[in-house]
């Protein structure tokens, strides 16, 4: 990852037993007076299951070509992409909720991260 995290996703596959030990540790620092850690921006899921069909090959395409050709209309994208108008309007309909894909004021469609990056245990 480069020094600062404004433009990047970290994506991690944990439990919420996970998250409320991070949440428990973020409050110990505080009372303990020491400085929050920097925030990173995270998108979790509790199953790796989720998450490979969340972001399927073609919302991954999507994304990518976006990123590199947007901002553009959800019409623009179906044709830039050669893929039906209905099956890229469903894909905007899960990316756009997780903030994977944004709006800009012209309304249309953009992808905020240069990076992103994906953490999983292989094991438990």
């Amino acid at each position: 990852m480069n020094k600062t995290n404004d433009n990047q996703l970290l994506i991690t596959v944990s439990s919420f037993d996970d998250f409320m030990k991070c949440t428990r540790n973020a409050f110990k620092r505080v009372e303990a007076g020491l400085p929050p850690k920097k925030p990173i921006n995270r998108l979790s899921f509790t199953s790796q299951a989720d998450l490979f069909k969340t972001l399927s090959p073609k919302r991954m395409e999507l994304m990518r070509f976006l990123k590199k050709n947007g901002p553009l209309s959800r019409r623009q994208l179906s044709i830039k992409l050669n893929r039906a108008y209905a099956n890229v309007h469903a894909d905007i309909k899960v990316l756009f909720p997780l903030g994977l894909v944004k709006k800009n004021r012209e309304q249309k469609l953009f992808v905020p991260w240069d990076e992103i990056n994906i953490a999983m245990q292989l094991a438990a």
